[in-house]
């Protein structure tokens, strides 16, 4: 087969979400107006894409693993949030802090407070590994918990009266309503917000609907990114053979050899450049 019949089709949602954009915009632009050569740092990755990490290096950013106790210069707040200690912790250190949580965890990091301080017990979805639920769990204080399977629902204590639930902002829709249902069933009072953020239902949704359309679907970007890994594991579901990659240099040809219609998607914390330089890439391939 040569290229002449060959298709690739990029996902309209691929790549930075707003949350991500405007977190990046603002290391930027404080690297840029960094005219007393003080240092900046990020609590951890920024996001979790290795490509966009190793931009900001360049650019003079160094990413901190742990708090020291004195700083001068800026640490800047991951997208994902960081738990109320960790944030006192920066505070005391002296450094200046820039907050980039994305809007859209802050709200759930707000639903978490607000239910804590009315005493109810707080359940979130997702995945207690992930430094969105960390934060999430550190809002909760020790009246919570992080579940990601029935096992873990049955698990729960009977004793709560008002349980609270969230979900991560990334978790897989049919995830959450599943285990929601469950959940429901052991406490029918419980109060339940679905806080996975638009940008993700979106793009889930999109790989749904494209992967029908396709022989194989490419999703591009870290493989610590949670929401990278649900749209992978939804083109798998959906029957697609699907290639996770987090640059263009993973691609042979004799991955796509016999494909026609090839489908592009990457998660939220994908940059731009990554999704053409696989675009092109594929490309060169199918010719």
């Amino acid at each position: 087969m040569n290229g002449i019949n060959k298709k690739i089709i990029v996902a309209k949602s691929a790549g930075f979400c707003w949350g991500v954009s405007r977190a990046f915009e603002k290391v930027l632009k404080i690297v840029e107006n960094n005219s007393d050569g003080k240092p900046v740092f990020t609590y951890g990755p920024l996001i979790h894409n290795p490509q966009a990490v190793s931009l900001l290096e360049e650019k003079g950013v160094q990413v901190l693993q742990e708090i020291p106790e004195k700083l001068n210069g800026t640490i800047v707040i991951r997208t994902h949030g960081i738990p109320p200690e960790d944030r006192r912790k920066i505070e005391s250190s002296g450094a200046i802090i820039c907050d980039a949580t994305c809007p859209d965890v802050g709200i759930i990091q707000g639903k978490v407070r607000k239910h804590l301080k009315q005493g109810y017990y707080i359940i979130i979805i997702g995945d207690r590994e992930h430094p969105e639920v960390k934060a999430l769990l550190g809002f909760a204080e020790k009246k919570g918990t992080c579940i990601n399977s029935a096992k873990e629902v049955a698990e729960l204590p009977v004793h709560a009266s008002k349980v609270c639930v969230v979900s991560q902002s990334t978790q897989q829709y049919n995830k959450f309503e599943e285990l929601v249902n469950l959940i429901k069933e052991k406490y029918p009072q419980a109060v339940v917000y679905d806080t996975i953020c638009r940008s993700t239902g979106l793009r889930q949704e999109e790989v749904r609907e494209l992967a029908k359309e396709v022989d194989a679907m490419v999703v591009v970007g870290g493989r610590n990114s949670s929401n990278t890994n649900r749209l992978a594991e939804i083109a798998r579901e959906m029957g697609s053979h699907t290639f996770f990659i987090e640059n263009d240099s993973e691609l042979t040809p004799e991955n796509f050899r016999d494909f026609d219609t090839i489908g592009v998607t990457a998660g939220a914390s994908t940059p731009k450049w990554v999704i053409e330089q696989v675009v092109t890439r594929l490309k060169q391939l199918l010719e």
